[in-house]
């Protein structure tokens, strides 16, 4: 899996992925809310994401505090328990609606 480091400030460097689940990253996703946001609404209607996926395909370890945040603008999350201990999912059932200022 290729790497993409992204300058956000002078002084902070971010680690997102190229791609996940095959799927590339697109190019405005530049920190680590916004992909997990992006991760949530791609994958809406597919397979949902597992704690283990966030952490080793999207490189994000503080994901509870982004998923809380989401919650928080309107995203509807939902939390599974599966079967191997340790492991949930998660998926989005609602995505907040976007106002855009002409």
């Amino acid at each position: 899996m290729e790497l993409r480091w992204t300058i956000v400030n002078l002084e902070r460097i971010t680690m997102i992925p190229s791609a996940f689940r095959g799927v590339l990253v697109p190019t405005h996703v530049t920190n680590k809310t916004q992909l997990v946001a992006w991760a949530l609404e791609e994958f809406k209607n597919s397979d949902p994401i597992t704690n283990w996926e966030f952490v080793r395909e999207l490189y994000c370890h503080r994901f509870g505090g982004i998923l809380f945040n989401l919650r928080a603008e309107g995203y509807e999350i939902t939390t599974l328990p599966t079967k191997t201990k340790g492991l949930v999912s998660y998926y989005c059932t609602k995505v907040p609606t976007r106002t855009t200022i002409s």
